[in-house]
């Protein structure tokens, strides 16, 4: 089949699946629809199948849990999927990137490059396609002027003609329908960013020696750079252990503090951690960058390097346990959970800013390991429903809950408040949950089948 029947083929699926619809059931039949289209032009590709999985992954956690933040992540596993179909071994980033790109660059590539040829372009397009798409042209619109002919002598045939209705065809859903059109003609014929791919490509995570020996000027060079580094290092880490000592104190004495007082302790704990992670890395790729690594006296400031790192991952321990303290305290909300997440790549960070001064790494391994961590978590918790997780523990846990922040929460806890509300007997904010209760099992049923979420199943 041709690849422009095939994209308008698909187009029309796309428009008929998201055209003025929210995010349900159709995302999962477009990623299959997608994915089948993907498999039957790049035949052969076993490495982008868990890709392929992993974007139909995200389409079904949108389905359980229909929410900004999952959509978002399907989008992600999206262009990462049609980015390894593109190239299937180079880095995530590059993978996500040339997706991205693809979307926008195929169309202008292709047609920068049939510009650019003297010859003629043969057409991509048989004959026997062409007599078909003249045929159907020609078809369709005999059709419809006779059938306005047809319409005025005939009573019986001018009502079957007018209970057609065609009140989706408009200008928004033309153009909607030619994004599509673009988007399918762009996975099915890609624009391949050769030189990008290639870079990457060469680009190698270990470091390797300048020389095999290094000239007395070399020697002298990294033992300048060997005491620079050295004094930089100690100093940093006498700060960061005064530092340490004492958060540790304020830890111990952490429950004379305010709740004020304590949130501003957190934030502060991650400014800091911000502030020294980036330091970190900075300093550690300058003085790691080349040679220094394989100088003869490396280890001592490989030593002082590693000391650094230690410490770094003891402010995280206590910033982890200040949040823990702050959410036992005062419940989760969004902000509390992405303490916890910055955290843990903060965590990923200093465990491969390690691995990258004891294996004698390169920047662009720190660059693709971060990354990948980044994306890893971030398709790990597009699983977790946070709305009805918060307001799980935040009911179960906390004395004093903030119930209006959990009624401005998406509508998927709605159940749990109204369950709440009725058990508790909360007067205060009764009317607001029962309004939020009732909103959200009517947008439920009045949702038509392309926007069927596991909520509209149970509730439709």
């Amino acid at each position: 089949m041709n690849i422009h029947i095939k994209s308008i083929l698909a187009a029309l699926m796309f428009s008929l699946l998201l055209y003025s619809k929210t995010m349900g059931i159709n995302l999962v039949i477009l990623s299959l629809v997608t994915i089948t289209f993907v498999l039957l032009e790049h035949k052969g590709q076993k490495e982008t199948i868990k890709y392929a999985l992993a974007y139909l992954f995200t389409s079904l956690m949108v389905f359980l849990d229909p929410t900004n933040f999952k959509i978002f992540i399907h989008v992600l596993a999206f262009l990462i999927y049609i980015g390894k179909t593109i190239a299937p071994k180079n880095s995530l980033y590059l993978s996500w990137f040339i997706g991205l790109t693809n979307m926008v660059l195929a169309s202008i590539h292709q047609l920068n490059s049939s510009l650019k040829k003297e010859e003629p372009k043969s057409t991509t397009i048989s004959s026997k396609t062409k007599t078909i798409l003249k045929a159907l042209s020609i078809a369709i619109g005999l059709i419809i002027l006779f059938s306005l002919l047809y319409q005025k002598s005939n009573p019986v045939f001018r009502s079957l003609i007018s209970a057609i209705n065609f009140d989706f065809l408009s200008f928004p859903w033309l153009l909607f329908t030619v994004f599509g059109y673009f988007i399918f003609l762009h996975i099915l014929r890609p624009y391949y960013p050769e030189t990008l791919i290639t870079l990457d490509t060469e680009q190698s995570n270990i470091l390797k020696r300048s020389t095999p020996n290094f000239s007395l000027e070399q020697s002298k060079k990294l033992a300048e750079e060997y005491t620079l580094g050295s004094i930089i290092f100690i100093a940093l880490n006498s700060l960061l252990f005064i530092f340490l000592i004492t958060d540790f104190i304020y830890l111990i004495d952490a429950n004379t503090s305010t709740n004020s007082e304590y949130s501003k302790s957190v934030h502060q704990g991650v400014y800091a951690l911000l502030l020294s992670i980036i330091c970190a890395i900075a300093i550690i790729l300058y003085f790691f960058r080349g040679d220094l690594n394989f100088y003869t006296k490396s280890q001592n400031i490989k030593i002082l390097c590693y000391s650094w790192i230690v410490m770094n991952l003891l402010l995280v321990l206590f910033t982890w346990y200040k949040n823990y303290m702050y959410v036992a305290t005062l419940g989760l909300t969004y902000k509390r959970i992405g303490v916890f997440v910055y955290l843990l790549c903060i965590l990923a960070g200093l465990c491969t800013t390690y691995l990258k001064v004891s294996k004698t790494k390169s920047f662009i391994y720190l660059i693709r390991s971060n990354l990948a961590v980044i994306f890893a978590v971030l398709f790990v918790s597009a699983t977790i429903p946070w709305d009805k997780s918060i307001t799980y523990y935040n009911l179960k846990n906390i004395d004093n809950v903030d119930i209006q922040y959990l009624i401005d929460l998406g509508d998927t806890n709605s159940i749990q408040l109204k369950k709440y509300s009725e058990e508790k007997k909360e007067t205060a904010f009764e009317a607001s949950i029962t309004t939020k209760y009732s909103r959200f099992i009517q947008q439920e049923k009045e949702k038509s089948w392309q926007e069927y979420s596991i909520y509209s199943l149970i509730y439709h």
